[in-house]
């Protein structure tokens, strides 16, 4: 899988995360487990995705939360 696309489905997951009643952090295990990425390459995209501020996260990468700027990101390139 491309790193955009790695991207695209790892800001999907935190979407899906916001949508339930009381949407919480998700961590870089699940995310890494999820995209059968290392966990090193998973903290290394979140912290990327968060200098940019599509999504935010604690210093280390390990939770993280999609941003009002990252659903915009994941609307636009997911549909179009």
């Amino acid at each position: 899988m491309s790193l955009f696309a790695c991207q695209l489905r790892y800001l999907s997951i935190l979407a899906e995360n916001c949508r339930k009643p009381y949407p919480d952090v998700v961590d870089s295990e699940t995310i890494a487990k999820r995209l059968n990425l290392s966990l090193r390459e998973t903290t290394e995209m979140i912290k990327s995705l968060n200098d940019v501020g599509v999504v935010q996260s604690d210093l280390d990468g390990q939770l993280s939360l999609i941003t009002q700027k990252g659903m915009h990101w994941l609307e636009r390139y997911t549909f179009g």
